[in-house]
């Protein structure tokens, strides 16, 4: 069974919730995306704006899957350039968003296990 139609709104953000309390450090802002349209498979679930490369990232189950999650990232238009702090910073952020990606697992797979 997929998880995608067991979770929803309040669920997703309670997860957040715990995900931020468990102190990650990071310039991204994470957001639930509203959904307008509950029959497109490719919707985002969660949005992340990773600061330091400017761009938006969707975490979203796979279709079909087990409860494994996965992470879109937008193209980007333009070319962007860092020093080595900022390098840094977004290299942070990106281990951040594997651990909420590994985070949204654990909990969607305990969530099948459930039911």
């Amino acid at each position: 069974m997929p998880v995608r139609p067991l979770l929803n709104k309040d669920l997703l953000e309670d997860w957040l919730t715990q995900f931020r309390e468990l102190g990650y450090l990071t310039g991204s802002e994470i957001r639930l995306l509203e959904q307008e349209d509950e029959s497109d498979p490719d919707a985002g679930l969660i949005v992340v704006d990773l600061s330091g490369a400017k761009t938006v990232t969707y975490l979203q189950p796979i279709a079909g899957g087990d409860g494994a999650w996965k992470a879109t990232m937008e193209a980007r238009d333009a070319t962007i350039e860092l020093s080595a702090v900022e390098l840094v910073n977004l290299g942070n952020e990106v281990v951040v968003l594997g651990a909420l990606v590994s985070f949204l697992e654990v909990r969607s797979k305990a969530l099948l296990a459930a039911c």
